[in-house]
């Protein structure tokens, strides 16, 4: 993974690419630089990958939804599949 600079006055974040470009993730950050979601964008053809890669991680409560217990707190994984993309979001369980 490769760090892109990234200028955006709306949202802090940082954006890490793999070499072919076919991954993508981002760190949403808060005023205070401290991490508050991550988002994976994928090639669609990585699918079968990221899913059995989330089944290993962790808990499956959905079709599209798992869970990460973490230094007591509750963490929810979504996978959202695009037409050309895939999408997996990790955020804090509220």
């Amino acid at each position: 993974m490769h760090f892109n600079s990234v200028k955006n006055s709306m949202f802090s974040y940082l954006k890490y690419s793999n070499n072919s470009d076919t991954q993508t993730i981002l760190f949403f950050l808060t005023p205070d630089s401290v991490c508050k979601g991550v988002k994976v964008i994928c090639d669609s053809s990585m699918k079968p990958e990221k899913i059995q890669e989330l089944d290993t991680i962790y808990e499956r409560i959905g079709d599209d939804r798992w869970v990460d217990f973490h230094e007591g707190k509750n963490y929810l994984i979504k996978f959202k599949e695009e037409e050309w993309s895939c999408s997996i979001t990790i955020e804090p369980d509220k």
